[in-house]
């Protein structure tokens, strides 16, 4: 059995050991440079093991052994699940491994942006010490929409409730139960952009959320109105935000993800100061990366028994 980490996974030496003893193991430390090299790594592969990495229909195509693709990240989307299953390889990934770390993202994002953190910080070092310029808005008493209310999402509500926010929900598939146990109101898309003096999203991309948030729907927010997203970058429209951010319709952004990753050295982003910016680390915390290598490994050695899990 041949087993390829086709780029940069964590993994602990228990975690090598383990799936060194379930075949010959390759691991490749950096994604690849092109698709031909990518192809390469995973050629002779029976499973492969991808964090970064995307698995297109054509790649996967080359890779005439493979079996399972085994993905080091709650996301999908790193692998082409049609052509996967066309082939007959099963996809699987690591579903909530990184639930507390990206919610309290959220927080250290919309504090950081809401009291001007980082403006502040730079004002200090350059020795100036007059606080008048950086009046924030506290979180009490102000409304947090939240759209996807999976785990990451009703997590973020609980910590919201901490901070005596008032919580309205967004999902097409509601968790009633839980929203009353944590005190989350349960509304329509429009209602929640009407009435959030904060927004927060934690939904998969797919082609019914891509641009979810566009140039309509930030218009239909309150003036001033602030945005997180630990998500997927291509949930909003890049440019209807930067362009709401400008005019002050959106006070303040905080984004861990963008709709090209790595953005552009140019991004207009990069030049507001109304914005709290993050390399898409929400999930990268000791204690997460742990559970996301456990989880990841053991769907291969779960596979391999003939005792699937986790299934894309």
């Amino acid at each position: 059995m041949k087993i390829v980490v086709v780029d940069h996974v964590y993994l602990e030496k228990e975690h090598v050991e383990k799936l060194r003893s379930l075949g010959d193991v390759k691991i490749f430390k950096e994604p690849s440079s092109t698709r031909d090299e990518l192809k390469s790594r995973i050629r002779a592969a029976d499973i492969v093991i991808v964090g970064w990495s995307h698995l297109t229909k054509d790649v996967i195509g080359s890779a005439k052994k493979l079996k399972m693709i085994s993905i080091w990240a709650t996301t999908c989307h790193y692998a082409d699940l049609q052509a996967a299953k066309e082939r007959g390889i099963l996809v699987t990934h690591v579903p909530a491994y990184a639930t507390e770390a990206v919610a309290e993202h959220v927080f250290a994002l919309l504090l950081s942006a809401v009291r001007r953190l980082l403006v502040a910080d730079k004002h200090v070092r350059r020795g100036d010490f007059d606080w008048r310029p950086f009046a924030g808005i506290e979180l009490c008493g102000k409304t947090l929409g939240i759209i996807g209310t999976g785990s990451i999402g009703l997590r973020v509500a609980e910590i919201a409730r901490a901070f005596k926010m008032q919580v309205l929900g967004y999902d097409k598939y509601p968790n009633q139960k839980r929203a009353e146990e944590i005190g989350m109101e349960y509304v329509d898309l429009c209602k929640l952009l009407e009435k959030s003096d904060v927004m927060t999203l934690h939904v998969t991309l797919t082609s019914e959320t891509e641009r979810l948030l566009g140039k309509k729907e930030i218009e239909s927010m309150k003036n001033g109105a602030v945005i997180v997203n630990t998500s997927q970058g291509k949930v909003i429209d890049e440019g209807a935000l930067i362009e709401a951010l400008k005019s002050g319709k959106i006070s303040y952004a905080g984004l861990d993800v963008f709709e090209k990753e790595p953005p552009a050295k140019d991004n207009p982003l990069f030049r507001l100061d109304n914005t709290v910016l993050s390399p898409h680390i929400g999930f990268h915390t000791l204690e997460a990366k742990r559970r996301c290598s456990d989880i990841c490994v053991d769907n291969v050695v779960k596979f391999i028994k003939g005792q699937t899990q986790n299934l894309c």
